[in-house]
């Protein structure tokens, strides 16, 4: 039965996260000077099974919106990237990394469940469009 709850739980972040992304104003209006965002995700913990690691190109007309749900199936955390990506715009270098844990719980129950504590270490870059 937690299986099922926690499935429940899941398809319901998944689901908030996919309206979020759907109103989310596009990447043009948030950051006009952006021509592309990439962002590369890279999970790890001492684990032998880590998540693949990710790699997102963003282009004006994508959404602005940089959450990303933990990879763990059984795991009802995200990671928020909004502060990484305005810091990586606004960076003389318009690069940031660091490394982020995830505060979710494995089995989606937070008073049962354990802490995920994934981590994820992220790169943003920001190319901006060439002035003429």
């Amino acid at each position: 039965m937690r299986f099922a709850s926690s499935a429940a739980t899941r398809q319901g972040r998944m689901e908030q996260l996919r309206r979020d992304r759907a109103t989310a104003q596009v990447l043009r209006a948030a950051f006009p000077a952006v021509q592309y965002l990439r962002i590369e995700l890279k999970f790890g913990k001492p684990s032998f099974n880590e998540p693949a690691p990710q790699a997102h190109m963003l282009y004006p007309p994508a959404p602005a919106f940089f959450e990303y749900a933990c990879p763990n199936w059984d795991c009802d955390g995200q990671f928020d990237l909004s502060g990484a990506v305005k810091a990586a715009v606004a960076d003389a270098t318009h690069r940031v990394e660091g490394v982020l844990e995830c505060c979710g719980f494995r089995g989606g129950d937070h008073t049962s469940g354990r802490p995920c504590l994934l981590q994820l270490a992220y790169r943003v870059t920001a190319t901006f469009q060439q002035k003429s």
